[in-house]
Formats: C-alpha cells, sequence, structure tokens
C-alpha cells in the first residue's frame, strides 16, 4: 500500500459518497475500500472541515462588513406618540375649535395689563395637539477615519487569509487520520494472518504430537506443553481479531460510515524508497505548511491592529446630510421642516491615556503572535526531522526484519525435520515456530511503520490536499484577493489567471 497521497485524492470523496449511500439495505456485505476511497470519503464528510469551511465563511463576511463601512451610510428615524397633560391642553382646545391645521386669518388676542392686544395671524394647527409625529434621514460618507476603518479591514483581511489556511490545514489532517486508520486496518489484518498461520502451525504440530504420544514415541509432557502452546496461540489470534474489529469502526468512523460496517481494504502494504533528503524536507515544510503561513498572517493581523489603535490620536472627517420634519399628521411638515448638509470633524485632544493603552496592548499582542509564529516554525521543523527519522529506522527494520524472516523459515523448517526424526525435542520446535511468528510480526510492522511514518512525514511537510500554501502566499503578497488567490493556488484549476 503507497501512502503517498495523490493530488487527485480530494475529488475520490464523491465516489465514496456515492458508495455511503448505497450501504442502506446491505451492511452485512463487506465493504471494499482503497486507501485513495477511504481518504476521498472522509474528506467529504468530516465535520472538522464542515467547521473550518463555516469558520472561513465568517472571515470572509467579517472582511465584506469592514470593507462597506468605509461607504455612505443612510439612517431613517421615525417617532409616534401621543401626548397630552396640562401643557398641551391649550393646544387640544384650540384644535377642536379650529380643526386640522390650515391656513387661516386667525388674530388671537392677548392681554397685556388690562388692555387686549390683538397678536398676528397664525397658521391653524402649527402646535403639536394629541398626536405627534417626526422624522429625520440622514447621510453620513466617511472621508478619514484616522487609520481605524483601513486598519481594521487590513485585520479582516488577513484573518480572510489565515482561515484559507486554517481550512487547507485541516483537510492535511483529515487526510493523515484517514490513511492512519486504513493502515492500522492492513496492519491488524496482517497480524491476524500470522496469528491465524501460528494456530495452524500449532494444530498440526499438536496432532503429530498426539498420534506420536498414542504410538509411544514421545513422552506426555510433550503433549502437554504443545496443548498449552496452542492454547496461548488461540488467545493471541482471538486478541488479533478483536483489535480488527476495532480497527474497522475506527476507519468506518472516520470515513463516514456507520461504525458497524464491515470494511474490506483493498490495498496492502509495499515499500517505496522516499526520494528527498532531510534537508529538503526541512525547508519544504517552512514554505508550505500551511499553519506556519497561517502564524504569519496573525501577526500581520496583530500589526494592522495596532495601526487601528492609533487612530485614537488622529481626527474624523465625514461628510453628513440630514432633514428633520414634524407634524400631527404622519410624513407631513406643518410644524418643523429643516435640513443641513457640510462636514463633521472630531479630533479627541485628551483621552485621559485610552490610545495610548490601546496601543501599548496591541504591541504586547504584535509580540505575542511574533513568539508563537516561532514556536510554530521549531514545531515543524521538530515534526518534519521525527516522522523522518522514524520513516529511514523503519525502512533499515524493513531489510533487516525480510532477512530474519528467511532465516527463521528455514530454522523451523529445520527444527520440525529434526523433530520428527527423534534429533532434537519438542522445545526446538516450539522455539522456532514462536521465531517465527515474531519474525513475520517484526517484518509487517516494520513496514506498517514505514508507511504510516511517510504518511506522517507528508502531513508534517504540508503536501497539499486542496491548494498549496506556498503558491497561496505568492500570489496574495502580489495584491491577489483571497478568493483569487485561493483558485491560482488550487491544485485542481491551475493556471486560472485573475
Amino acid at each position: 500500500m503507497k501512502l503517498r497521497i495523490n493530488r487527485k485524492l480530494f475529488y475520490m470523496g464523491l465516489a465514496g459518497c456515492a458508495m455511503a449511500l448505497s450501504l442502506g439495505t446491505c451492511r452485512a456485505e463487506p465493504v471494499g475500500l482503497t486507501l485513495a476511497e477511504s481518504i476521498g470519503m472522509a474528506l467529504a464528510t468530516d465535520e472538522a472541515i464542515d467547521v473550518a469551511d463555516a469558520q472561513r465563511e465568517a472571515a470572509e463576511h467579517a472582511l465584506r462588513a469592514a470593507r462597506r463601512s468605509m461607504g455612505p451610510s443612510v439612517r431613517w428615524e421615525s417617532q409616534a406618540y401621543r401626548i397630552g397633560g396640562r401643557d398641551y391642553q391649550a393646544a387640544n382646545d384650540a384644535h377642536d375649535i379650529y380643526g386640522d391645521p390650515h391656513a387661516g386669518d386667525l388674530s388671537p388676542i392677548y392681554w397685556s395689563g388690562e388692555w387686549p392686544v390683538l397678536g398676528p395671524p397664525e397658521t391653524v394647527g402649527s402646535y403639536a395637539y394629541r398626536n405627534t409625529f417626526s422624522n429625520s434621514w440622514s447621510l453620513t460618507v466617511p472621508l478619514y477615519t484616522g487609520g481605524q476603518m483601513e486598519g481594521q479591514i487590513e485585520a479582516n483581511r488577513y484573518r480572510l487569509n489565515s482561515a484559507d489556511l486554517d481550512t487547507e490545514n485541516t483537510r492535511q489532517t483529515v487526510r493523515y487520520e484517514a490513511a492512519e486508520a486504513y493502515a492500522n486496518l492492513v496492519h491488524r489484518e496482517n497480524l491476524v494472518r500470522v496469528a491465524r498461520e501460528a494456530v495452524d502451525h500449532g494444530n498440526t504440530q499438536l496432532e503429530l504430537i498426539r498420534a506420536q504420544f498414542e504410538e509411544g514415541a514421545v513422552a506426555e509432557a510433550d503433549l502437554l506443553m504443545m496443548n498449552v502452546n496452542t492454547a496461548n496461540y488461540r488467545q493471541n489470534l482471538v486478541n488479533a481479531e478483536a483489535q480488527v474489529a476495532v480497527a474497522k469502526s475506527t476507519l468506518a468512523s472516520v470515513v463516514g460510515l456507520p461504525q458497524d460496517t464491515d470494511i474490506e481494504p483493498l490495498d496492502v502494504f509495499s515499500y517505496e524508497a522516499y526520494g528527498k533528503e532531510l534537508p529538503d524536507c526541512e525547508r519544504y515544510a517552512l514554505e508550505h505548511r500551511p499553519d506556519g503561513v497561517a502564524a504569519e498572517y496573525a501577526i500581520k493581523t496583530a500589526e494592522a491592529q495596532k495601526e487601528a489603535a492609533k487612530s485614537g490620536w488622529r481626527p474624523n472627517v465625514a461628510a453628513v446630510a440630514s432633514q428633520r420634519i414634524s407634524s400631527n399628521q404622519p410624513f407631513r411638515s406643518e410644524r418643523n421642516n429643516a435640513w443641513e448638509a457640510g462636514l463633521s470633524i472630531s479630533w479627541p485632544l485628551f483621552d485621559n491615556g485610552v490610545t495610548a493603552s490601546n496601543v501599548r496592548q496591541a504591541e504586547a499582542n504584535l509580540k505575542a503572535y511574533k513568539a508563537e509564529a516561532r514556536r510554530v516554525q521549531k514545531a515543524i521543523r521538530l515534526e518534519t526531522r521525527t516522522a523522518y527519522l522514524e520513516m529511514k529506522a523503519a525502512e533499515r527494520n524493513i531489510q533487516e526484519t525480510a532477512a530474519a524472516v528467511k532465516q527463521a523459515e528455514d530454522s523451523y523448517m529445520i527444527a520440525r525435520i529434526r523433530y520428527e526424526e527423534g534429533v532434537d525435542n519438542l522445545l526446538g520446535v516450539t522455539d522456532a515456530q514462536e521465531k517465527l511468528t515474531q519474525a513475520r510480526s517484526n517484518y509487517l510492522t516494520a513496514l506498517y511503520q514505514y508507511n504510516l511514518f511517510r504518511a506522517r512525514l507528508e502531513k508534517a511537510m504540508g503536501v497539499p490536499v486542496g491548494f498549496d500554501a506556498l503558491r497561496y502566499r505568492e500570489a496574495e503578497q502580489e495584491g491577489t484577493s483571497p478568493a483569487k488567490a485561493v483558485r491560482r493556488a488550487s491544485l485542481f484549476q491551475e493556471g486560472i489567471d485573475d
């Protein structure tokens, strides 16, 4: 089985999903899966990818909101009140006499000392009575925010870049988890075969010894010893079969199938030499690991937030326009009709050190993200180096254990012949059989570890699933939008122009 993942495996999930849908009526039948199908199904169904996609969508909307905050905003306010009380009694009485608002020649009489005075004509109903309605519209266009909105836009854009990379990192993690679960199932089934061969050999040897005992050719101690050994082989087989059942449930869960699905792995372990040297792997990992690149965008986000915090020291300028009307009827303007337009400038001259504290907080956050980026780089180097060295150790073990299996097989055949000819005792046969079983297990374990550590190395290096993180960063640095950067870096849409 080659655990070096092909770039096209992401689309294999479509076939895997169709297969999963067909399992409803035939769960009792084994479901044959290749490694590629298992990875494709995991990529199509894993909830962690859904979470990452949703978080990426949230970051995209946050960026849109920040960008739109730089544009015009229109606000409408409306009030509708029922009014009364002593202050409005005279107005209510006048309305009862003169009716709704209209132009009239009423000249109210005022008393000046002891003599009445005739006042100027008034519009009847131009005062508030019983009901009052007011409406206002305002238009605001930010012209200069001191860098606050610009900083927020930059910060949200870098957050979207980080969300893109987090999504790709999640895909790579899911791919490795599927490869690990698949490899574990293959390995457990191989160990079951070894355990079953040990039981078969033990039963064959037991029947031979029982026949010899009945003929008086061997002692009863040999028969009892072989019975004990065979019982131990059967116990090992039972434990190995239980591990296979666990491995099948684990893989079924990873690929999105019911956990009681009987999965039959169709691929087998194989050995293929890995061509890259450790320095090349480390260099590739530092350039391509999505979480490593995301750590750089976290620094850029903190830098943008620091610039936004400095806006508290700078003026804000906006173009404004507004109109307000009021009346005793909805959307009328008998009592009030006024508009205004111009510039609004505000400049905080003293905020008691609030802005300075915000800037220092942003600087502290920036230091933290820089330290985190250095930690991530160290972790990437260590994970890559560890996986590479473990893979190389397993590679050497494959060669050693392959030779050991051949020697153990020869030793077992010799021991059987010597025992059957009466030259050796039963202990030599059982010892040779146990060493053969152990040698085969060691060989299969070395193959399993080599393939698993190779998959782990590719995860540590950031071998892409959906898009190449290095190409994404290069596209973004050219000023490309996050969406276009994803398309340009995609493994499935190479060569797309902006």
